[in-house]
């Protein structure tokens, strides 16, 4: 946040943005480690996120990291977390077949 600049329902607004991202990681790391206790409750993005994480869905993650050695740390931890992402295994998925309709008449 410090590097940001920003004030008032900004830095509030970031504030939310970075515990999401780090409910996410927490999420990601247990799935990775295969706990008992998934905490995917403890945000509103890990909740809606918990199908595509932990279920039948795909997940892609994007990191956005800069050249500039002044946001070498921040880069660090970007990738550090797609590390983290890139460690969730599956099971194998099961597809299911639905039968398809036309509505064409």
């Amino acid at each position: 946040l410090g590097m940001s600049g920003v004030t008032g329902a900004a830095l509030r607004e970031t504030s939310f943005i970075n515990r999401s991202l780090s409910a996410l990681a927490d999420v990601l790391g247990a799935i990775a480690e295969q706990r008992s206790h998934v905490p995917y409750r403890n945000s509103k993005l890990t909740h809606l996120l918990q199908d595509s994480v932990g279920g039948d869905a795909k997940l892609l993650v994007m990191l956005c990291i800069s050249p500039d050695q002044k946001y070498l740390t921040e880069s660090m931890q970007s990738l550090g977390f797609g590390t983290r992402a890139r460690q969730v295994q599956r099971g194998q998925i099961k597809k299911k077949n639905f039968p398809v309709q036309s509505k064409a008449k």
